[in-house]
């Protein structure tokens, strides 16, 4: 007679030290990109060694098992989820860029509005309803976002030749791609498998970032060594650990919990950003930021009330 073993979840001490790990390595990302500029490596290179670095990842369980997956999807399912992948990969290359323009902690701030702009998108697109929650969090996200571009486009810029206005524009496109990127990801998701999916995801987005390279021409080699091992360790913090990390913890975590304490990493990423750069942002930038997380934060929590 043979027993069934039941799998026991992870105590709440590890779930919170594995909560702490995600999120530690995500806040890490906008180090590790400014840490690959100063050896000149170009953004859409930055994001090109992200996203193939994911998919190369997965292509063993592709290979194995993952394939066969793929090819039991309908051909929109596939479709929608390489469209999904353009945008991540879009996403992925504006966020770096507007690093060249503007501070981390904006940056991190404004790419922190996503759950914003896919609420947006549920109206407009899914013909959703939100609640008054959800508008309030809205308009207090948008008074933050106001504050930031208005006292940005007066800060000094990163870089010799960096335009703060222009990375605030750059970083809210970004986060608007990724939610489009979310919300086509959902309709997928809901029929196919985490790995097979991702793996579209990320190998779309390589494939997308590489034409961007092409299009700018800019070259893959001839760049300091250190410079792709900050893009190898880019691509193991924010997607290997960070993103996949916080997934497995989902599966025991109330979305509520993840979500809220998700808002921690602008705010860690803005103190890497002071510790290591000597970033250090004005008043009303500060504010801003608030402002931002802070109605996303109300958003988030309503969403989540919901399910």
């Amino acid at each position: 007679m043979m027993l069934r073993t039941k799998t026991l979840a992870p105590s709440t001490a590890r779930l919170g030290v594995l909560v702490a790990i995600s999120i530690f390595a995500w806040s890490f990302g906008p180090i590790c990109v400014r840490f690959a500029f100063q050896y000149d490596l170009p953004p859409a290179l930055v994001a090109f060694g992200r996203m193939i670095t994911g998919s190369v990842m997965f292509a063993p369980y592709i290979v194995y098992r993952g394939q066969r997956e793929i090819r039991r999807m309908s051909a929109r399912s596939r479709w929608l989820a390489v469209a999904a992948g353009a945008l991540f990969g879009v996403n992925i290359t504006l966020m770096a860029t507007s690093l060249t323009h503007i501070s981390i902690m904006i940056n991190q701030a404004l790419i922190a509005t996503i759950p914003i702009w896919v609420a947006v998108f549920e109206v407009t697109l899914l013909k959703g309803k939100l609640s008054r929650a959800i508008w309030s969090g809205i308009i207090v996200a948008l008074g933050g976002g106001l504050a930031v571009a208005f006292a940005s486009a007066g800060a000094r810029a990163i870089s010799e030749d960096g335009n703060p206005g222009l990375g605030v524009l750059l970083a809210a496109i970004s986060a608007c791609s990724a939610a489009l990127y979310i919300t086509i990801g959902r309709k997928v998701r809901s029929s196919t498998s985490f790995i097979p999916y991702i793996w579209l995801v990320y190998t779309a987005g390589g494939a997308v970032t590489l034409l961007i390279i092409a299009f700018t021409r800019v070259s893959l080699v001839g760049y300091d060594i250190r410079g792709y091992l900050w893009v190898l360790l880019l691509a193991i913090l924010a997607q290997i650990i960070g993103h996949g990390v916080l997934n497995f913890v989902l599966k025991y975590v109330s979305p509520t919990v993840i979500t809220v304490t998700a808002q921690i990493m602008p705010a860690l990423a803005a103190f890497w950003a002071f510790v290591i750069f000597s970033e250090i942002p004005t008043s009303w930038q500060v504010l801003g930021s608030a402002l931002l997380l802070l109605g996303v934060t109300i958003v988030l929590r309503s969403q989540n009330s919901r399910y």
